[in-house]
């Protein structure tokens, strides 16, 4: 069986699952030239309507291309304008005030205002996936005039500019939203629009220039195209030949076999966490989840060095933490929380009653991440856990998480904040909490940290991540290093806490 390469995403989330082979077929890529820009993803776009698009991760060319966002972040992930200009919380950090241009467009002659902000927020909140997840605390959006909002909050929200900055800013024409058709063509304010005569969908999405667009310059190319190609071995062969100009690389062997082919790769922080996930802390499927002692005990048992300098091939930073070094949340002191210590696991699971260890199930990721299962399965082996794999699709593989179905399982969750981590994973809303697991210091920590700023909200945040690190809700590896490769002629500037770079940051060498 071949190696391939395809993701599944959700919330700032990037997971690569087993799929088919995509195509090579169509249109050479730029080779630095500005006709044209010829991408490969290596999973095809979810849907095009608001709040239903995938989460910030392989699928945001697609939209990218067609859809303006309220915000952009800078290479430090921190948001700086684009559609909104300005903006800024109220004292009580429950209304943020938004100021939009005056000078954009949708592509169906709707123009950008007020009124269509209120729309798309307030549709991507009843959503369910990251859009969605992000604005839970979003109560409505007021319209001031046609050029300022006021976002109304339940509770203070932090990470809500940053929410704007990724798919929950998307922006569609208002009178578009809601109809069917917009899953399949989108009717935005972006750098370009769909081409469907040029696209095959499921496989070849072709965009031209919007002569129209307020922005054109940050967009360098006359025309993208992306294809969906998931095969390792075909997607080095279009890089090298020029067909395809650049690709996100999240797996080691990609990494390897465009560096033996003198491509170009840009490695960066991303902002994932990867490792074992604990989802069912409650024990609501495995029962031994729910005793501190055994969670503990999985944790000493991952040979995080190992596997960061073996099976990643040193891409990525080893960490007990669910918050990046990067983050304010990060406490280096918490490193030496959980030491390669098979004999202390042991100690742990015999004092939890599980001396004999326990059977659990998890999804087989075996396809393209063969050697990080392994990984796994050796680690949770040395204290008698025994993994039982079933198959699964990677177009059902978050979902399946989301639902519950899982007590565990290998994963990799990108976030761009503390507060966005938060979101994501930590409180009863989450989508990555999907046993709903409630603690009362959690959820003290985390409205101590959003209703405070400076010094006190870094605090609460370590407090928070401390607490998280000693109860071992998760297992976690390493902070991820991502790739992206590029053919000849294209320069690359990475955003960090993004998997993949923005559109706009690709550009033709020397430009």
């Amino acid at each position: 069986m071949r190696r391939s390469l395809v993701a599944a995403t959700a919330a700032s989330v990037l997971l690569l699952t087993a799929a088919c082979g995509g195509s090579s077929d169509g249109a050479s890529g730029s080779g630095g030239s500005t006709d044209s820009l010829t991408l490969a993803a290596i999973t095809p776009p979810t849907s095009f309507a608001v709040g239903e698009m995938a989460s910030s991760g392989p699928e945001d060319h697609y939209y990218q291309a067609v859809y303006d966002k309220l915000l952009n972040l800078d290479a430090d992930g921190q948001p700086v304008p684009n559609l909104v200009t300005e903006w800024s919380y109220d004292e009580t950090g429950t209304r943020l005030s938004l100021t939009l241009r005056d000078d954009v467009t949708f592509t169906d002659g709707a123009t950008f205002d007020a009124e269509a902000v209120k729309a798309n927020l307030e549709l991507a909140k009843t959503k369910t996936g990251e859009a969605g997840s992000a604005l839970r605390a979003v109560e409505s959006v007021e319209v001031v005039d046609a050029t300022h909002a006021d976002v109304v909050l339940s509770r203070p929200d932090p990470s809500l500019p940053q929410a704007l900055a990724r798919s929950s800013g998307y922006m569609a024409s208002p009178d578009a939203l809601g109809s069917a058709d917009l899953e399949t063509n989108p009717v935005g304010s972006g750098p370009y629009v769909l081409d469907q005569d040029a696209s095959t969908p499921g496989s070849t999405y072709a965009f031209t220039r919007n002569e129209d667009y307020w922005n054109a310059e940050a967009f360098p190319y006359d025309s993208v195209e992306v294809r969906f190609l998931d095969d390792t071995t075909a997607t080095l062969n279009g890089l090298r030949s020029g067909e395809i100009d650049g690709i996100a690389a999240t797996t080691s062997d990609l990494v390897a076999g465009a560096e033996q082919a003198d491509l170009t790769v840009t490695t960066y922080t991303n902002g994932g966490i990867e490792g074992l996930y604990l989802w069912d802390r409650a024990g609501a499927l495995v029962p031994a989840l729910a005793d501190v002692r055994v969670r503990q005990a999985i944790n000493h048992a991952m040979d995080r060095e190992t596997i960061v300098d073996v099976v990643k091939g040193g891409l990525g930073q080893p960490t007990v933490q669910m918050f990046g070094p990067s983050s304010p949340a990060y406490d280096e002191s918490l490193e030496g929380t959980y030491d390669f210590d098979v004999e202390k696991a042991e100690e742990l699971m015999a004092e939890a009653g599980y001396a004999d260890g326990f059977t659990m199930s998890m999804p087989d990721a075996s396809p393209v991440f063969p050697d990080e299962q392994a990984a796994l399965t050796e680690a949770l082996a040395s204290i008698d856990i025994t993994v039982t794999y079933e198959p699964i699709t990677g177009d059902q593989f978050v979902g399946s998480i989301i639902g519950g179905q899982w007590p565990a399982n290998y994963f990799n969750l990108t976030a761009g904040s503390p507060f966005e981590m938060i979101g994501l994973a930590l409180t009863q809303q989450s989508p990555f909490n999907p046993f709903k697991t409630s603690d009362p210091t959690v959820d003290e920590l985390i409205g101590r940290a959003g209703s405070s700023t400076g010094d006190e909200q870094a605090a609460a945040l370590q407090e928070l991540n401390a607490y998280l690190v000693e109860q071992a809700w998760f297992a976690p590896w390493d902070a991820a290093e991502a790739g992206y490769v590029t053919a000849e002629g294209i320069e690359v500037e990475p955003v960090q806490g993004l998997s993949v770079p923005p559109l706009a940051n690709l550009a033709p060498s020397g430009s």
